[in-house]
């Protein structure tokens, strides 16, 4: 039983682990069609990689309405001359030779100024001080494993969080000054609270906000962090933000399509779905404007700075990293990634972070070949191709491992 079947297991289980089911028909409804492989064939709708990371986002509120695979052996990813992609072979930008992600833990460290404040290895202690009698200022990283909630400071010092319901689902803010617990099962299913527990990790006190009135539980509701102040309360369309501090709550609504994301700024883009026109909606400046994804690839696990979009894509293509220029969506630079069973295009390898360099951060589950467990997160360097190491965990595939996206950004 191949990973992708091996996790589908477990989230069928519903004893074993309900969280996981529930992320597993969150992440199968985000992708309806035309996946290609050996994994398609055992579900009905194949999946795309959510599970931990992401929600659909919501407009900020002062704002007007935004909203089977290639085997090809893997080469050296300096290669001065790498072939061109066999899919676009009048493509734009450069082709970097395909990447076998199996072989990871091959790569060399990366640099110190790569995702500086990241540690080498993450590996939670049996135990650590409660957060709230001993506060730190931020967090890199919090991690939920067995019922045991912690976070992890800039200096190595791990905290405690306490944990009140079932399976619990977390979300940093973007500086790690804060930290949202909400639950997929507290008490029985019919008494469930779908309300958030914010922790503010300086003075180690907690606030809990209820769901507003009107509020109406869905399959994909899930709570996140607009930004450092203001969580996200997303269910199907209908959603809200919340001030972090004070819980003054206001409606809004969720853009719609296979996958949204906030760019440091605080403007949405939004991928269609596989049913809609390959479009990317950018709502930078406050009016929607369309962008054709023609020459990229219907992207999701999205990223974007100002001027850049990084996402992956295996739409009618080997499966890729592709890093495109935001105005145009012109390709500039691809990875490809050799994709066996299709465990890495459906949940094995995503987007975390793009650096404020033009660094892109990838989260690499550890799989196959050379044993080992855990992930990894990796650098990519698009300029010159170089792949590298910044962080590892052997933390299995059931704990939550979420970062802190500014932590991730930052560059020396």
């Amino acid at each position: 039983m191949n990973e992708l079947h091996d996790l589908l297991a477990r989230a069928t289980d519903r004893v074993d682990n309900p969280r996981l089911e529930h992320e597993a028909l969150q992440v199968a409804r985000r992708r309806r069609t035309r996946r290609r492989g050996a994994a398609a064939a055992a579900v009905a709708s194949a999946l795309v990689v959510t599970v931990v990371v992401g929600v659909q986002g919501v407009d900020r509120v002062s704002s007007p309405q935004p909203a089977a695979p290639t085997h090809t052996t893997p080469t050296s990813p300096l290669d001065p001359t790498p072939p061109p992609s066999p899919s676009h072979p009048d493509g734009v930008g450069k082709v970097w030779p395909v990447w076998d992600p199996r072989e990871v833990d091959q790569l060399p460290a990366a640099p110190d100024d790569v995702a500086p404040t990241l540690p080498r290895t993450i590996a939670p202690p049996p135990s650590s001080p409660q957060l709230s009698d001993s506060p730190i200022d931020v967090a890199v990283v919090a991690v939920e494993q067995d019922g045991v909630a912690q976070v992890l400071g800039p200096g190595g010092e791990w905290r405690t969080v306490p944990i009140t319901g079932r399976y619990p689902t977390l979300s940093l803010s973007p500086r790690g000054t804060r930290l949202a617990i909400s639950y997929y099962l507290d008490g029985e299913p019919s008494e469930h609270d779908y309300g958030v527990t914010v922790h503010d990790l300086a003075s180690g006190a907690a606030a809990h906000f209820p769901v507003p009135d009107g509020f109406v539980p869905r399959d994909d509701t899930g709570w996140s962090f607009y930004d450092e102040d203001t969580l996200l309360l997303v269910t199907g369309t209908q959603a809200y933000t919340v001030d972090a501090r004070t819980g003054e709550t206001a409606e809004t609504t969720a853009p719609s399509g296979m996958e949204a994301t906030l760019d440091p700024e605080g403007n949405w883009l939004t991928s269609a779905d596989f049913d809609q026109p390959n479009i990317l909606t950018d709502h930078a400046g406050g009016t929607p404007r369309d962008v054709s994804m023609d020459r990229t690839g219907r992207l999701s696990r999205l990223q974007a700075n100002e001027d850049t979009v990084v996402g992956t894509t295996y739409d009618d293509q080997q499966f890729s990293v592709v890093v495109a220029d935001r105005e145009t969506l012109t390709p500039q630079h691809r990875l490809p990634v050799l994709d066996p069973e299709a465990n890495y295009s459906n949940w094995g390898l995503g987007t975390l972070a793009l650096a404020d360099d033009g660094t892109v951060l990838l989260r690499v589950a550890k799989i196959g070949r050379r044993g080992g467990e855990g992930s990894r997160v990796v650098a990519w360097k698009p300029s010159t191709g170089e792949l590298s190491i910044v962080s590892t965990t052997a933390l299995p595939i059931e704990a939550l491992v979420v970062y802190a996206a500014g932590a991730l950004r930052e560059s020396r």
